[in-house]
Parts: structure tokens; C-alpha cells; sequence
């Protein structure tokens, strides 16, 4: 396979790998490059990607990568492509998530991706793979999903680990969805997924005292994780009803 991108000359192919026989190199795109994908699948074989201009992935898929750098002054317009990052996401410049999906793998055999920074972001998919897959969030950041967040394996292990804390959120935009749901998810202490930040986070509203609609994920398998998004909404619909009986209280309804 070869990588088969529409190239601005100051776009810079480095740090050469061998694949199935085949040269391989990270993906550079300096300040001042614009790189656009074409249509299809493109793999970086487990190189890495930095981007400091603009890559855009239109409709193309863009896998196998090892470390996803978006540095400061760097875009990445998502489209309605999908990125696979196996290491490590950096977010320091602009992602542009249109309804793209980003896809956190376990496909270059290192187990675990530490996310730096925060990202809003449009489809997101953590898939395990055929083993366990540990996502690391920074402290006091929130990873916000205006489309759907699923949680994905194959095989019999299936187990996704996310770490962090304090206060690591993955957030439901309004209108976000969970569905696809086939893998065990864990939550370490600290780390939250629902539509707001629980109280003493940053976001968190008010700070009241009542529920955040911050719903934890079960850490179970099988056909129990569909139940995922009716837990969500059950969550949120719970702090929205108790909003609604201490705003008549107050009122002496």
C-alpha cells in the first residue's frame, strides 16, 4: 500500500519505516503547508503525524497512525473522514471536527494513548481491539462530543481503561448520542462522561450540590453496554427533574 496524498511542495515526508516491504514515513505538514487527502484509505503503518499548517482529510481515512501532534497554528479540518490515532493525541492548535470520527485504536501495539490538551470533537470511537486499550486524560480538561461516542472491541477481552483525574471529562454536547456500545469501560476516580462536569470542576453549574448529569460508565459487556445511552439520558433527565422541584419549592408551588 502507498500513501496517495494531493501534496503542497512544503509538505515533508520524514523518518523513513519499513511495512510489508513497503517505505513509510511520518506525515509532516510544516507552517505554510496545506495538505488535502484524497478519497480512500491511507495508512501511516504506526509513523507519526504533526501538523503546524493545514491537513485536511475530506472524505479519506487516515489510520494507523502512532502520535497525532496538531501543533500551535496548526489546523486539521475533519470533513467527513475518519483519523486513527494509536499512541498519543496532541491538540495544541485547531481541530476543525465537522462530522468527522476521530478513532483512538489499540492497532500499533502500545496499549495506551495519553491525550494532552482538549478537543471538541464530532464522532468519537474508543475501539480496544483485541486487547486492553488505556486512555490517559489530562487533569482538569474536558474532551467535548457533538456527535456519537462509542466504545468498541473485538474478541473476548474488550477492556477500556480511562484514566486521569481530577476532573477528566468526556463530554455530550446537546444533540450527542452513545451507541454502538461492545466493550468493558472502567472509570478511574476523577474521570466523569455525561453532559456536564460534576460539581467542584471546572463547569460545573453551581456548584449546588444537586446532580451534574454526569452518568458513570458500567463496566460490563455484551448486550448490557446498549443500555449505555438510556443511562445517560436517565442521568441528565434526573437532574433536570430535581432543578424543576427545587425551582417550585422556591417558589412555593
Amino acid at each position: 500500500m502507498r500513501i496517495n496524498l494531493q501534496l503542497n511542495p512544503t509538505v515533508l515526508f520524514l523518518g523513513l519505516a519499513v511495512a510489508h516491504g513497503t517505505a513509510w514515513a511520518d506525515l509532516i505538514v510544516p507552517a505554510g503547508g496545506d495538505n488535502t487527502l484524497t478519497t480512500g484509505y491511507e495508512s501511516l503503518a504506526c509513523t507519526q503525524l504533526s501538523v503546524s499548517g493545514t491537513l485536511s482529510l475530506g472524505s479519506g481515512s487516515l489510520v494507523l497512525v502512532r502520535n497525532a501532534a496538531i501543533n500551535a497554528g496548526g489546523v486539521v479540518n475533519g470533513g467527513s473522514g475518519l483519523l486513527e490515532v494509536n499512541a498519543g493525541w496532541s491538540n495544541s492548535g485547531t481541530y476543525n471536527a465537522g462530522t468527522s470520527t476521530l478513532r483512538f485504536a489499540n492497532a500499533c501495539g502500545v496499549g495506551s494513548i495519553q491525550i494532552s490538551g482538549s478537543t471538541n470533537f464530532g464522532n468519537l470511537t474508543i475501539d480496544s481491539g483485541t486487547g486492553t486499550l488505556h486512555i490517559v486524560l489530562p487533569p482538569n480538561t474536558v474532551q467535548t462530543v457533538s456527535g456519537n461516542l462509542a466504545f468498541t472491541g473485538t474478541g473476548t477481552a474488550k477492556d477500556i481503561y480511562i484514566d486521569g483525574g481530577p476532573c477528566s471529562g468526556i463530554q455530550l454536547a446537546a444533540g450527542a448520542s452513545v451507541a454502538g456500545q461492545d466493550a468493558n469501560v472502567h472509570l478511574a476516580p476523577g474521570v466523569w462522561v455525561g453532559s456536564t462536569p460534576p460539581a467542584g470542576c471546572p463547569g460545573a453549574p453551581g456548584n449546588n450540590g444537586g446532580s451534574s448529569g454526569v452518568a458513570p460508565v458500567p463496566a460490563t459487556g455484551g448486550p448490557a453496554l446498549a443500555l449505555l445511552s438510556a443511562l445517560l439520558a436517565a442521568f441528565g433527565g434526573g437532574a433536570l427533574l430535581r432543578r424543576h422541584m427545587r425551582s417550585r419549592r422556591a417558589r412555593g408551588d
